[in-house]
Order: C-alpha cells, then structure tokens, then sequence
C-alpha cells in the first residue's frame, strides 16, 4: 500500500467523523428544540439535560477524533515498515549484484592475463622472426628463457639446503647469464637486437674522483667489453668489475660517436651508472 492509497482512507475516515460531528450538532439543535415526545415543551425543557446531551455528543467527537487518530499512526508506521523493509531489500539486491560483479570481473581478468600473455609470447616470436630467426629458432630461444629462469631458482634452493654462500654476483644465480652461455655471444647479441634491446652499457653519469672520470668517459658513451668479454647491462659489468686480483689493469672498450676506443682501468668499479640490456623473460621472478 502506497502513500496515496493511506490518503485516500484517510480521508475518508476523515469524511465519517464530520459526518458524525454534523450529526451531532443536528442532534443538538433537535434536542433543543421543545417536543411533546420527551415531555420538554418550551420553557419546561430542562437546561440540564440540554447540557447533558451536548456533553454527550462532544464526548462521542473526541472518541472519533482519537480512534482516526490512533488509525492514522497505525498506518503510518505500517508505511514505514514495509519502505524499511523495501529498503533492506533493495540494499540487499545491490550488494548481490555487486558481488557476482566482482566474481565475474576476477574471472574475466584471470581470463584476459592469460589471453595476453599468450599473445605476447606470439608478439615476441614474430619480432625474433623479424630479426632473422627461424620461427622454431624463435620459439626455443623463448622456451631456453623460460628454462634459464628455472635453473636459476634451482641453483639457489640447491645452495640454501646445502649450507653453502650465496654469491650474488655469480652468474650460476642470473637467469640472463645462464642464457647468454647457453646461446653464445653471437647469438645473444642477435637476440637483444631482434628484440630492441641494448648490446652494450650506455653511460648515464660519471662520478667524480672515480677511474671513469680519470679516463674521461662521457654520459651517452656505449661501454661494449670490460677485460675482453662483453657487457650487455650494469650487472654485468658490475660483476666483471669485482673478479680478478687488486691493482692489475683492465682494458675496456668504448663506443663513442661511432668509433670503437680501448682504455685502461684499475681492477675495481670504475664510476658509473648506466642502462643496458634487460630481457623480460629471463628475470629471476617466480618460485
């Protein structure tokens, strides 16, 4: 029942008590007037009991006055229960719908994660078929990332549970040096460029006081090689850098506008910051 169905009744409960009232007030003017019936004729009708049926007529008003009164609330408060009750309802229906939104949303996302890590394995292998590699070629090259990556994990829980040191600087831990050894330098190099990445370390910032800036390297300079072997990232170099004995020399070789340059450092870090190559499939994430 809606609000314009409680006014409805309301008015006409409110129609019957006037009619009372007016009935009443008729009532009144009757018993005013002097009849031969109630033995009251003219100066003979008793004030009192005038009095008393006029008392008796307001108190019947007020009776219907305080019951439409009574009825009014009771329907009021009907009206709030069930608009409670809608409420609740519709709060409820909301919270459902919400919920199996959010179960169909996870399960499309699971779906969809899926859906482009497939096609971003396909978009790597066509890029690897761009730079030359034979569609199977391709796809073992991404399959040895893959395998790179587990052999790393494994190298590290065999090191963990047999007591021994974990070097972090040794490439039996480095998903990307296990790679390059597997494939050889040739083919890594291949492999980067296929893909966009870096074959060498572009210098970003030379410290001062530092052997780099004794030799004057340069930001924008491409550190190819550190002591003969190749650098492809920071780590790499990094870890070049601490093997060997101190005080010796070490060439390294530059690429600068163009031009391939040998210089010689101490053993050691030698200054810098720098980007280099960063292959997304052969980072050591996982368990």
């Amino acid at each position: 029942m809606n609000r314009i169905a409680i006014a409805v009744v309301i008015s006409l409960l409110a129609g019957f008590v006037v009619g009372a009232w007016v009935s009443g007030d008729n009532a009144v003017g009757t018993a005013s007037a002097p009849t031969a019936e109630n033995g009251l004729v003219g100066s003979e009708a008793s004030t009192e009991e005038r009095l008393l049926r006029i008392e008796r007529i307001i108190t019947e008003e007020r009776d219907a006055r305080i019951a439409l009164e009574d009825t009014i609330a009771m329907l009021f408060e009907g009206i709030e229960r069930l608009e409670g009750a809608g409420d609740r309802n519709v709060a409820a229906l909301k919270a459902r719908a919400e919920r199996e939104n959010t179960t169909r949303s996870s399960t499309r996302s699971r779906r969809d994660e899926a859906e482009w890590m497939r096609d971003y394995q396909e978009r790597r292998v066509a890029r690897l078929v761009e730079g030359g590699f034979s569609d199977t070629e391709a796809r073992r090259m991404l399959e040895q990332e893959s395998e790179a990556a587990f052999k790393a994990l494994q190298a590290v829980w065999d090191a963990q549970h047999s007591g021994e040191a974990l070097d972090r600087y040794s490439d039996e831990f480095d998903p990307s040096a296990i790679l390059r050894s597997e494939m050889g330098d040739d083919a890594y190099v291949r492999y980067l460029e296929a893909q966009g990445q870096p074959t060498a370390v572009r210098v970003t910032q030379v410290y001062g006081g530092s052997p780099a800036s004794q030799i004057g390297l340069q930001p924008g300079d491409q550190l190819v090689s550190y002591g003969g072997d190749r650098v492809f990232s920071v780590n790499e170099l990094r870890k070049q850098s601490m093997q060997g004995n101190p005080g010796e020399d070490v060439v390294i070789e530059i690429e600068r506008d163009g031009t391939l340059i040998q210089l010689t450092v101490p053993r050691g870090p030698i200054g810098i910051t720098g980007t280099g190559a960063n292959v997304r499939g052969a980072i050591g994430w996982g368990g």
